[in-house]
């Protein structure tokens, strides 16, 4: 998810602690002279002081937007979510139409579970700027999160029209154009993920769904074999990969031994996640294709019963069918 938070500077001298801190000395209700202090101080990595001084900033004059803006931004930076919540709340009150504040204002909100409230501000960001990327793209992930596909799609596809290179926009928008079957657009933009980072080894994995969801085969192996090379415990490429070695209905691409090994390492990896039933069933495939029949029907059985425990009736039925096979002494082959 793109959580992005902006950030803004206004003074900039020679020497700034020592400027600032020698005009604190004369004249100590100075508060410009603490808010510029506190942007040298952050700019030097003195947080904690940096936080001290715009606070006095605002004891000294509650109204400055830009110093309720900034110390948000540096409580968000210290964990201390809701403080920061309130004074983008009061940068806002003084100023509505900052399109940053709302932004971040946003951002806070979503990362303090309040995706609702984050969707609105970052809507308001976008009403005052519409080509503001980040706020297209901070969203777009809150409405993911939200399970809105559509709605998402839209969104990144803004934010990535102004800024194409965003690493994180185009993988979540390739994603949700896969999950609602946009499958040659899905590729365009694992592609792209992929122009930008070569060795992602998720997104070569999802690439190779992405193909073989397309009927390309050879394809789809070629990436999972390249997401290996890349993360040798990935247990998606790994699961997927065995599945085609076990099952494909060309016999050349097939390779029993191979599958097993996979299957076998990804079944270790994965015996307590969601997708445990899918991967005993890949290496019972995988099994079955290497003639250990037996194993195959034991194997298929623990699928189906941790099937039937999720409640997956499609997958039980495939296991059911498979297992009949396995009985008669046959591989399971698409």
């Amino acid at each position: 998810m793109l959580v992005v938070l902006t950030w803004r500077q206004t003074a900039v001298y020679h020497n700034l602690v020592t400027l600032y801190t020698a005009t604190l000395t004369k004249n100590p209700g100075c508060w410009m002279a603490h808010y510029n202090l506190g942007i040298a101080l952050n700019d030097q990595g003195d947080t904690d002081t940096a936080i001290a001084h715009y606070r006095q900033a605002l004891e000294l004059r509650p109204s400055y937007a830009e110093a309720h803006y900034n110390l948000g931004r540096l409580l968000v930076q210290n964990g201390q979510l809701d403080e920061a919540i309130t004074h983008y709340e009061k940068a806002l009150e003084i100023n509505p139409v900052d399109a940053e504040a709302q932004n971040n204002l946003g951002a806070t909100l979503f990362a303090n579970g309040r995706v609702d409230e984050a969707i609105a501000h970052y809507q308001k960001a976008l009403a005052i700027q519409p080509d503001y990327a980040d706020a297209s793209c901070n969203l777009a992930s809150a409405l993911l999160s939200n399970g809105d596909l559509d709605g998402a799609i839209a969104y990144y596809s803004g934010c990535l029209a102004v800024s194409p290179n965003q690493f994180e926009a185009q993988y979540n928008l390739a994603s949700a154009l896969f999950r609602t079957g946009r499958t040659d657009e899905a590729i365009a933009h694992y592609q792209k993920v992929l122009e930008l980072r070569p060795e992602n080894a998720d997104a070569r994995a999802n690439l190779g769904s992405a193909f073989l969801a397309k009927g390309r085969v050879r394809d789809a192996i070629a990436q999972y074999r390249d997401a290996l090379r890349i993360a040798p415990d990935n247990v998606a490429a790994q699961s997927n990969l065995a599945w085609l070695l076990a099952t494909a209905a060309d016999p050349s691409l097939r390779n029993g031994s191979e599958a097993v090994l996979l299957a076998e390492r990804a079944e270790s990896e994965s015996s307590r996640s969601e997708n445990h039933a899918i991967v005993l069933r890949i290496l019972a495939a995988a099994y079955a294709e290497t003639g250990r029949f037996v194993e195959a029907k034991k194997t298929a059985e623990q699928a189906l019963q941790a099937a039937k425990i999720e409640g997956n009736s499609t997958l039980s039925n495939a296991l059911r069918d498979e297992i009949a096979l396995y009985d008669l002494g046959l591989p399971y082959h698409k």
